[in-house]
């Protein structure tokens, strides 16, 4: 601290430079001096008399003019204070003169009100609407102003924040100068102003004039921003929430099939918020209809399916929306070709596959994974692009059996009115549907329904023919003849002694009378000869009968032949 020493009073004059200050006194009454201005003191002996300017001896070459070292206080002083009234050195006390050095300058920062901000590559971007508030401090003296302009503007005092609304790219330049005229180096700040919303647009490849998209079309969106740049895309699909999106085709693939809208919006780096836009369209998930049509006969059981070589296959497909473009078959493998018209199926016996698609005019194809008739492949195999089938061109193997009443002699079939013929049928292939029958001069066919009797059939030769069906109409024939016997044997009673007498109508016949029992088939022969007197039950004939009591009596005779056939007779007499 430089010190000045002096024994009477001092009075300092301040050489007072152009445009800028160089010093100020506050309304406290204390003094601000800019530290790189000189210092030049003068004395007088009264306030308003004559100055005479002080010059050192001492040290001339640092005090003519002399600088104040010291930021902040420094002072001029006299050792010892002096009363003015006694003129004795009293109190013991130095003399001070206070001056405030102030070499350093205002400081301004800025404040950001309303801030979207964005910086890339070295830009500072900001959203319309931006204010830019200024301060500027100053340690001591104060400041006295600050100015600020904009771009290649003129410098302006600053009272209020500054707002910028329109784009383009500015350069804020502001300094503050304080009570002293010390004058802060000029600072800048560069950015540019975004007030503009992004622009997108929806791209969309694979679709029809009435707004019919597939899965195989391509939806994307692209969007573009000339200042800050493109920050993010939103997108939804009808009322689902707001997803960003991340490039690509827009995942619309898990949609239903039916009527959809997709809206969209583009965000910019510093928040600009395009308006939504939106987009409705069809998304046609079918594949067109695909229906395989069997002309002729067939016969489907569990995961199999037969035809027999009378069959054709129909192939039809329909698209609701946007129509068919083609279809295409192949036979056992072969290379596919288009369809035109119904064709005949493979005339070999066993397994066969015809393989088909049909694709719509947004290329939407039957061909992926879509179901139809299947064999041993298993008949979810495929979706609607193939059919497995078995050809069947052999009917059933049929024949036939009598269970009961019936025997052969000579080459001939005998049977009677009791006699149940038995039809039997199989079929390896499509399996056995029915049996049928019928007797010779006979129109149409009986379905047989289980084992049958002729009891209605008159007498004689005859040929019954019958029939087995497959499950796809493949027929098989077979035939037997036979001789039908429905007469019954006629049995022969003879008394051994003759007739004594009648009573009451009846023959009455003496004590020792015996009986025979005999029995004539002039068919098949007799097979039994019962007997019952009275109300005994029946029992084999074995010979004479005899011993008979007096009284009246009743035979009753019954015999039946090897068919089945059974005649009865009864006659009553009297024993004597």
């Amino acid at each position: 601290m430089k010190r000045i020493f002096t024994l009477v009073a001092l009075l300092m004059v301040f050489a007072a430079m152009a445009q800028k200050p160089t010093h100020h006194t506050d309304s406290t009454g204390n003094l601000y001096w800019r530290k790189s201005t000189p210092v030049y003191l003068f004395i007088s002996d009264n306030p308003n008399g004559p100055q005479e300017r002080l010059k050192s001896q001492a040290t001339p070459e640092y005090a003519d003019p002399f600088y104040l070292d010291t930021e902040g206080v420094n002072y001029i002083r006299s050792r010892n204070a002096v009363d003015p009234e006694t003129g004795r050195v009293l109190p013991d006390t130095e003399v001070l003169f206070e001056i405030y050095a102030d070499g350093l300058a205002p400081i301004t920062t800025t404040s950001y009100e309303q801030v979207d901000k964005y910086a890339n590559e070295g830009v500072t971007y900001y959203k319309a609407g931006l204010r830019i508030g200024l301060q500027a401090k100053d340690q001591l003296s104060g400041v006295r102003k600050l100015l600020y302009k904009i771009n290649d503007g003129a410098f302006a005092p600053y009272s209020t924040p500054i707002s910028f609304a329109q784009a383009g790219v500015y350069t804020l330049a502001y300094s503050s100068e304080d009570m002293v005229g010390n004058v802060e180096e000029t600072q800048s700040v560069t950015f540019t102003i975004d007030p503009t919303a992004p622009y997108s647009d929806l791209t969309v490849n694979g679709i029809t004039e009435d707004q019919v998209i597939s899965l195989g079309s391509k939806m994307y969106i692209l969007a573009l921003d000339s200042i800050s740049g493109v920050a993010d895309v939103y997108y939804r699909f009808d009322d689902q929430a707001f997803k960003k999106y991340r490039g690509g085709n827009l995942p619309f693939t898990d949609l239903d099939e039916g009527d959809h809208t997709v809206t969209y919006y583009a965000k910019d780096q510093v928040n600009n918020v395009e308006q939504e836009k939106s987009f409705s369209f069809y998304l046609d998930k079918s594949a067109p209809l695909m229906v395989a049509d069997v002309l002729g006969d067939r016969f489907i059981v569990e995961d199999e399916v037969y035809f027999s070589g009378r069959t054709k296959l129909k192939l039809t497909a329909v698209d609701n929306k946007v129509g068919v473009k083609e279809v295409m078959f192949s036979v056992d493998g072969n290379e596919f070709q288009e369809y035109k018209q119904p064709f005949y199926l493979p005339s070999v016996s066993g397994v066969h596959s015809i393989r088909y698609y049909s694709v719509d005019n947004l290329n939407n194809s039957t061909a992926k994974g879509n179901t139809g008739y299947t064999s041993h492949g298993g008949y979810e195999e495929f979706k609607h692009n193939v059919a497995k089938f078995y050809v069947d061109l052999t009917g059933p193997v049929i024949d036939h059996s009598i269970r009961n009443f019936s025997f052969t002699r000579d080459d001939t079939l005998f049977i009677g009115p009791y006699s149940k013929i038995r039809l039997t049928g199989k079929d390896p292939e499509s399996g056995l549907q029915y049996m049928s029958h019928s007797l010779e001069n006979m129109v149409g066919e009986t379905n047989y329904e289980g084992p049958f009797t002729l009891s209605e059939t008159p007498e004689g030769y005859h040929t019954l023919e019958y029939f087995g069906y497959d499950n796809v109409n493949n027929r098989n024939t077979s035939q037997f003849s036979f001789y039908l016997d429905k007469t019954a044997p006629r049995s022969i009673i003879q008394f051994n002694t003759g007739q004594t007498g009648e009573k009451n109508g009846k023959p009455v016949y003496p004590v020792t009378v015996g009986i025979f029992l005999s029995a004539v088939d002039q068919t098949s022969g007799v097979s039994k000869l019962s007997y019952a007197l009275g109300n005994n039950d029946l029992k084999p004939y074995a010979g004479l009968i005899s011993g008979l009591r007096k009284g009246k009596h009743e035979l009753r005779v019954q015999t039946v032949d090897f068919l089945g056939n059974t005649s009865e007779q009864t006659i009553e007499f009297y024993i004597k």
